[in-house]
């Protein structure tokens, strides 16, 4: 673990020191930066720039996670109680800390986190990297309260592979004419929602990944979607004579962190993946042409660059649950690596998105 003591700075800690279980470390930290540690075990470099004012910043190891279940189980020995609560840093900080290899189950390091608890009660993750050699874990936090490495409850494996193809299917019919119209979406809405806040993606199912062997080769061969959000609406607002859609509006968006292990370190990459219908920053109706297990739609706006495509091609399969319809919609992403040589290599991770009318 590595720690930045710079001398003739007013923020840095006095070294030597020595701290009794439960005792704690207070250090004022102001615009210009500073460090709190309590060696060996945990860091908090805050930069410049992080705080408008100064505050002092208090650490001291706690003997157990103050962490919800539903942000997943705290490592034992890493928890830290880390103050003032609520704090807001401009700049992310970086937080070390060390965390026993035996102290983790296998397959435990890919799926580790550092939680934040709030005062409300609620926790945020943030995903980092993990040295299996030194066992330190290493991530970029933007609030203060009380830390730990947390096993999040909420991931997704990733498989291996590539998934066969949806079966398409027929749509629910519109309805019947009689009384008054039904408002557009009525009669063709489709939703998904998930969150590391609230439903959890993994519990509920509501999405599936795979990666081919380009990404598994690059990456690493265990690979899991940590912490992941999903948010996704489609409606069907127009229908042809013979009850196919002819028309679409609503958005989709697939966020999260993808955790592998590689060598000896636990890394993570950012997946932010989603379109919206129409060329507008809010979803607009647009044409929809529906072939086999194929949908067309008209006009599509990436939602992470902005760009605007045309006859967006989407794999589907629909299938009617109990009095209801479900609806999985498949995502495409290409994973673009550069070699020693300055070539590309192109990987796909592709997702299986299940909605509910």
């Amino acid at each position: 673990m590595s720690f930045l003591l710079v001398a003739c700075q007013p923020t840095d800690q006095e070294l030597p020191f020595a701290l009794a279980p439960g005792e704690s470390v207070n250090v004022q930290i102001g615009t210009g930066g500073g460090t709190v540690s309590l060696p060996p075990s945990f860091s908090l470099d805050v930069p410049q720039g992080a705080l408008t004012s100064a505050v002092a910043v208090e650490v001291s190891q706690l003997l157990s996670g103050p962490f919800p279940s539903t942000a997943g189980l705290a490592v034992p020995g890493t928890a830290y109680d880390l103050q003032p609560v609520g704090t807001v840093l401009s700049e992310p900080a970086r937080v070390e800390i060390k965390v026993a290899p035996g102290a983790l189950g296998e397959g435990e390091d890919v799926r580790m986190s550092v939680g934040v608890a709030r005062a409300d009660g609620s926790v945020r993750t943030y995903s980092g990297i993990y040295d299996v050699t030194n066992g330190v874990l290493t991530a970029e936090i933007d609030e203060l309260g009380p830390v730990a490495a947390v096993v999040t409850a909420d991931a997704i494996a990733v498989t291996a592979g590539l998934p066969d193809a949806l079966p398409g299917g027929s749509f629910p019919p519109p309805p019947s004419p009689v009384g008054p119209a039904p408002a557009p979406g009525d009669f063709g809405e489709f939703n998904a929602t998930c969150s590391p806040e609230a439903r959890q993606c993994y519990s509920s199912g509501l999405i599936r990944l795979w990666a081919d062997e380009i990404v598994q080769r690059r990456i690493g061969e265990e690979l899991f979607l940590v912490g992941p959000t999903v948010e996704t609406n489609l409606a069907f607002i127009s229908f042809d004579t013979n009850g196919i859609p002819t028309e679409i509006t609503g958005s989709i968006a697939i966020d999260g962190d993808l955790r592998a292990r590689f060598n000896s370190s636990v890394n993570s990459y950012s997946l932010d993946e989603g379109l919206r219908t129409g060329r507008e920053t809010e979803p607009a109706p647009t044409s929809l042409q529906v072939t086999g297990n194929i949908m067309v739609i008209g006009e599509t706006t990436n939602e992470s660059t902005g760009a605007l495509e045309l006859d967006e091609e989407l794999e589907f399969g629909i299938t009617g649950i109990g009095t209801s319809e479900m609806l999985i919609i498949r995502l495409e992403a290409d994973v673009t690596f550069t070699n020693a040589d300055n070539s590309e290599e192109i990987g796909m991770i592709i997702a299986d998105v299940r909605l509910r009318r």
